[in-house]
């Protein structure tokens, strides 16, 4: 192997792949980075099993070859030279890099039992990276840490006509996004563990503005475009039927600021328990909200909002993370707060868009 490429580009392959390692006794090579010099190109792979990520890099190759490295290392030697071109050649004795003034030469592991990456068939599924971007950031908060429910700790993705839709629970709350695309998209309902729908996210919030292709089949779902593809297993479960959950009728409805809401959140949430209870009295037909906190060792506080009420009056207590959480999925300058009533789940939405729903559940006083 002999070649060499931008820096940067290999870095930022090199970064992602090297999360995407695994320690795994059975399986050595696993713990490795893949890097192939062919046909003008250098392409690097890496997989755990449960997640596999491919980025194919532009380069300069006069020799072709295939090496496996770690890629902590090799990639802490790239992200600490500052020549913005590297050469690259690969023989049985090791890998070595030279960059500017600085060079390195790493060891290569054997790679014979390196698992064989599938490739996606084509597909008319479509999204741009920044969609993706949005329907997975305003969800995965939402979805359990734990992992004794796999469903829950998962992203639920499916599309409905022109829509893919996004959604994740913890069984506390729910956050449900949907991005509009210009044509119908057809992905059969999948459930991503979030953890890999986190790396996804990663991936994708570093490229350019392009175009992904989705592909949900065989227990796989993947996502390819701009040389990088991401393929996660899926997860085998029902995902919970939410939509009966969710509330059809208000008897409540409060307009407010988004960003004065969120700081009222942060602000009395820091006098809160560790159970993050805070309480929010709305009256009726009023001008204004209260959201106020008791905590035997601390102390107690209020804080009073300028909002637009209309229905009943009433008083519930939510987690105040749970809130905060949501507020950074809400893109318009308002936020809609939907109750149904004393002990019914809460419904926040951007005022006057329906594309994200986030339901809460209260807390027992």
């Amino acid at each position: 192997m002999k070649g060499e490429c931008f820096k940067d580009k290999l870095e930022q392959a090199m970064r992602h792949a090297s999360r995407m390692t695994s320690k795994n006794p059975s399986l050595p090579v696993l713990s490795c980075v893949l890097i192939e010099a062919k046909k003008g190109v250098v392409v690097v792979r890496a997989t755990n099993i449960d997640v596999a990520y491919e980025a194919t890099v532009p380069a300069r190759i006069e020799k072709d070859g295939v090496v496996a490295v770690s890629g902590l290392t090799f990639t802490a030697f790239l992200s600490g030279v500052s020549s913005q071109n590297i050469s690259f050649s690969a023989t049985q004795g090791g890998m070595s890099v030279r960059a500017g003034n600085s060079s390195a030469t790493f060891k290569v592991f054997p790679h014979d039992d390196f698992p064989k990456f599938s490739h996606q068939k084509e597909t008319t599924n479509t999204i741009q990276v920044s969609q993706l971007v949005s329907g997975l950031k305003s969800v995965l908060y939402s979805a359990s840490i734990s992992s004794i429910r796999p469903e829950l700790s998962s992203v639920y993705i499916f599309s409905e006509g022109n829509e893919i839709v996004f959604v994740a629970t913890d069984s506390f709350r729910l956050a449900e996004k949907h991005i509009v695309l210009q044509k119908n998209i057809s992905i059969q309902p999948t459930l991503v563990p979030a953890k890999n729908a986190t790396e996804l996210l990663r991936i994708a919030s570093e490229m350019e503005q392009e175009v992904f292709s989705i592909v949900s089949e065989k227990g796989q779902f993947a996502v390819n475009g701009n040389g990088m593809l991401f393929t996660s297993r899926v997860v085998d479960g029902t995902f919970p039927d939410y939509k009966q959950i969710i509330p059809k009728e208000f008897s409540t409805t409060v307009t407010l600021l988004k960003d004065d809401f969120l700081k009222a959140l942060q602000l009395i949430s820091g006098l809160s328990e560790k159970s993050n209870q805070i309480f929010v009295n709305v009256p009726s037909g009023g001008n204004e909200i209260s959201l106020y906190v008791k905590n035997a060792d601390v102390g107690e506080g209020t804080s009073k909002l300028q909002a637009a009420v209309s229905g009943e009056s009433f008083e519930m207590s939510f987690n105040a993370r749970y809130l905060i959480d949501c507020m950074s999925a809400i893109t318009e300058s308002s936020a809609s707060l939907l109750f149904s009533g004393a002990g019914k789940p809460l419904v926040v939405t951007g005022a006057g868009n329906s594309n994200f729903r986030y339901i809460v559940m209260p807390m027992n006083r």
